[in-house]
């Protein structure tokens, strides 16, 4: 041993223990980090609103009773875009190649007071039957703007392939959707 007396530590000054310091030293900044969680979450969520409700005004849709084929609405007080829209061609031809196609024509007429895309939705009936969907789209129409979508029937190749000589071939436009740009 050395010749130096040996000294004592000196004792632990009474005050906080290392479990409270840590509680407090973490739990201080995670109870600040929650509330500018929260805080954000309620500004996003509020901006997320607004942006919901000014969507919803640049949407239309309505569709078409099937049993008269008179608009069955869309939003109360708003135009019945369902006349924007009408089937002008609906008949199975033969075309290039001695294939039968089906011809569907879709005429299209911006009613609206700015730029709209439209998508039409219905179906293909054989004798009153239905065999495909019809699907139709018009992009970007300026106010008063005509469109003719003559690739319309498209999807209805198995309709024109199957379909015989007597058969009545109808088109009809179940739903008009449209967007504002």
């Amino acid at each position: 041993m050395s010749g130096y007396p040996q000294q004592q530590p000196p004792a632990p000054k009474p005050g906080m223990s290392t479990g409270k310091k840590i509680a407090l030293g973490c739990g201080i900044p995670a109870a600040l980090g929650l509330l500018v969680l929260g805080g954000c979450t309620l500004v996003v969520g509020k901006a997320a609103e607004e942006v919901g409700k000014e969507l919803d005004k640049s949407y239309d849709s309505a569709q078409v009773n099937p049993s008269d084929g008179t608009s069955a609405g869309g939003k109360s007080g708003q135009p019945d875009i369902t006349k924007d829209v009408k089937v002008t061609s609906c008949a199975v031809k033969t075309g290039d190649f001695d294939m039968k196609e089906l011809e569907v024509k879709v005429d299209y007429v911006n009613s609206g007071d700015r730029r709209y895309s439209y998508l039409a939705e219905g179906e293909v009936l054989v004798n009153g039957e239905k065999k495909e969907d019809l699907l139709s789209t018009a992009q970007n129409l300026a106010p008063g703007q005509k469109y003719t979508d003559d690739s319309a029937g498209a999807l209805g190749f198995n309709v024109a392939k199957a379909a015989k000589p007597g058969d009545k071939i109808e088109c009809k436009i179940l739903k008009v959707s449209r967007n504002a740009l």
